[in-house]
């Protein structure tokens, strides 16, 4: 029986496979829920894995493509101020050709703008436009999926290239219990650094988790991120940031619509890397919930939302200092082919 189950999951996996609602699943010839993609559905700026097309009939190209906006508000307490960002993905998508199993193409476009104010009363401070490529492979052997990836960007912001190398994968343990992780090595080069006090940034980061599969309709999830970068400067000395993440989560299906429903706290530090120099430019402290649902309103099209709210406590020398409250709302619509 395991065999089967392991023969199952390679086929669903290494196949375009279906996507149902907020996770994609692989179910053996009983409709018994074997393997759940760990990888956010919303969110696939780290993760591309788990987009794959519910429509693998008909032509040699599939996967999907998705249009997303999002906006943060930071609410901050005692006090008027009002900061954020808003955000419009413009295209991202993941395609797979049946010619090359295991292979895929990613992109993402988009544009971020941040601002003081409210979002309705808007004082513009910046804007970040970002392109990005990847390319990627992943294996198969038994219970255990593994690959890697390669991405190439710009991000107007800073004037950067981008290049990142990636390497995750996930182990099915039994049935019902599966490992996952993926961590990368990020450079964001300066392309006029010459003229420039800050140089290059180079990031690294990793994150493990385990999931348990409840039931056909329920799972959980446990995940420990943690995330460190340096900041070249010509003078001054470098910047060292560093930030960790833990937090978990329960997914749901009710028929055709999906919420996954999570929390967690976490710590971000940012400041001078010279260590006779205790000068700290940002450092938060902060505690999130989250809620996320989907629902496929055609056989192709898919529509998400995600709410977080975040409590937050900062200071620092670069930052509004105190307490905020701080709301993310997404929405996203994807296309299946």
């Amino acid at each position: 029986m395991k065999n089967y189950h392991a023969l199952a999951v390679f086929i669903a996996l290494i196949l375009p496979g279906v996507t149902h609602a907020s996770m994609s699943m692989a179910k053996d010839r009983a409709g018994n829920v074997i393997a759940v993609d760990p990888w956010s559905y919303l969110d696939e700026e780290v993760m591309w894995t788990s987009a794959r097309s519910s429509n693998p009939a008909g032509g040699k190209i599939h996967g999907q493509l998705k249009v997303k906006y999002a906006i943060e508000d930071n609410n901050w307490r005692h006090s008027s101020f009002h900061n954020g960002s808003e955000s419009a993905t413009f295209v991202q998508g993941v395609m797979r050709h049946d010619a090359l199993p295991g292979w895929y193409l990613a992109f993402s476009d988009g544009r971020t703008t941040n601002y003081n104010g409210a979002w309705d009363n808007q004082t513009y401070l910046s804007q970040d436009q970002w392109t990005q490529v990847i390319v990627g492979h992943e294996y198969f052997y038994q219970r255990l999926r593994f690959g890697w990836d390669v991405m190439g960007g710009s991000a107007s912001q800073d004037d950067r290239w981008q290049a990142r190398a990636k390497f995750f994968a996930d182990l099915r343990a039994t049935d019902r219990l599966s490992l996952f992780g993926y961590l990368y090595q990020q450079i964001d080069h300066r392309r006029s650094g010459a003229s420039q006090n800050d140089r290059d940034v180079r990031s690294f980061q990793i994150e493990p988790g385990v999931q348990y599969i409840i039931n056909n309709t329920t799972g959980v999830w446990f995940r420990q991120a943690f995330s460190s970068g340096i900041l070249e400067r010509a003078q001054w000395g470098n910047i060292d940031s560093k930030d960790w993440t833990t937090s978990a989560g329960v997914w749901h299906n009710w028929g055709r619509l999906s919420t996954t429903f999570s929390g967690g706290y976490g710590h971000f530090k940012k400041d001078n890397a010279l260590q006779d120099n205790s000068e700290v430019f940002q450092d938060r402290r902060y505690r999130f919930i989250k809620l996320t649902a989907n629902y496929p309103i055609t056989s192709r099209f898919t529509v998400s939302g995600e709410v977080t709210g975040s409590d937050i406590a900062q200071s620092g020398n670069w930052v509004t200092n105190g307490d905020a409250i701080t709301t993310e709302y997404k929405l996203m619509l994807d296309y299946n082919f």
